[in-house]
C-alpha cells in the first residue's frame, strides 16, 4: 500500500470525485478526514466504506470559504490523528450562467469556494506539515483552468487561478518538503454532470479523441500517484485527465481527407 500510515484530508468528499479520492486513499492505506458542507448523508456513507477497509475516518463539516471553519477543521483533525500528510483541495462549485447574467454574488461564491477555499485549506494544513517535516497538496482543477468553457466564466477564472496558485505554492513550500500539484479533470461521469445534462455521455465523445467521457477512478489514480513517493520529484505541475480534449481542435472539413485515405 503506497499510503500506509498517512493521514489524508479531502475537501468535498461526500460525493463525486472527492468521494472517489477518499475511498482510493483508504484502499492505499491512509486514514481519512472526510470534509463536507451540506451532504451529511453522503459523507456518512463514504465514512462507512472507509471503515470497512479497516482505516480510521473522521467526518468534518466545514465551509472552506470561511477561515474560522477551516481552522477548526484542521485543529479537530490534528487532535484526532496528530498530523495531516496529504491535503486534496477538491471542493468546488460550478454555476452555469451566460456572462451577462453572472451576478456579483455568483462570482463571489464561486471564487470564494473554488479558489479562496483552496488557499485557506492549504495555508492551514501546510503550517502543520512544516512541523511534521513535509507533505503533499493536490488541487483538483479542471479543463476549465486551461481553456474557456461556455457559460462558466467565474468557474474558469477560479480554476485558472488555481493553476497559478499551484505553481506559486509549490515554489514557496518546496523548502519545507511540501510538494504541490494539481489534477485537471475533463468530462467525468459523476452525479452532478449526469444531473445537469442527461445526455452527458453522448454529447461529449465527439469532441474527445478517446471518444468517451472519463470515470472517477481515472482521476483518482493520478491523484494517488502525485501524493506517493513515486512522484517525489514532481511539484508545481497540473496533470490534465481529459481524454485528449485539450489537445484537439475540431475540424469540420477533416472528413474529406479521411475519405481519400487508403489506411
Amino acid at each position: 500500500m503506497r499510503l500506509k500510515d498517512k493521514v489524508a484530508l479531502i475537501t468535498g468528499a461526500s460525493k463525486g470525485i472527492g468521494r472517489g479520492i477518499a475511498l482510493g486513499m483508504a484502499k492505499e492505506g491512509a486514514d481519512v478526514i472526510v470534509n463536507y458542507f451540506s451532504d451529511e448523508e453522503g459523507a456518512r456513507q463514504a465514512a462507512k466504506e472507509i471503515e470497512k477497509m479497516g482505516r480510521r475516518v473522521l467526518l468534518c463539516r466545514a465551509d472552506i470559504s470561511i477561515s474560522s471553519e477551516v481552522d477548526m477543521m484542521v485543529e479537530t483533525a490534528i487532535k484526532e490523528f496528530g498530523k495531516i500528510d496529504i491535503l486534496i483541495n477538491n471542493a468546488g462549485i460550478a454555476i452555469w450562467k451566460p456572462f451577462f447574467e453572472v451576478s456579483e454574488s455568483v462570482w463571489d461564491r464561486t471564487l470564494n469556494v473554488n479558489l479562496k477555499g483552496a488557499f485557506l485549506c492549504s495555508q492551514a494544513v501546510a503550517r502543520t506539515m512544516v512541523k511534521n517535516g513535509g507533505g503533499n497538496i493536490v488541487n483538483i482543477s479542471s479543463n476549465g483552468g486551461y481553456a474557456a468553457l461556455d457559460c462558466l466564466v467565474p468557474y474558469c477564472a477560479s480554476k485558472g487561478g488555481m493553476t497559478l496558485l499551484t505553481k506559486a505554492m509549490s515554489t514557496e513550500l518546496a523548502p519545507y518538503k511540501i510538494r504541490v500539484n494539481a489534477v485537471g479533470p475533463g468530462p467525468i461521469e459523476i452525479e452532478r454532470n449526469l444531473r445537469e445534462d442527461p445526455k452527458f455521455q453522448d454529447t461529449w465523445p465527439p469532441y474527445i479523441p478517446l471518444k468517451r467521457v472519463g470515470l472517477v477512478e481515472e482521476v483518482v489514480m493520478p491523484v494517488i500517484f502525485l501524493v506517493s513517493d513515486e512522484a517525489s520529484y514532481i511539484t508545481g505541475q497540473t496533470l490534465y485527465v481529459e481524454g485528449g480534449l485539450l489537445s484537439y481542435v475540431p475540424m469540420p472539413r477533416a472528413e474529406f481527407a479521411r475519405s481519400k485515405s487508403d489506411m
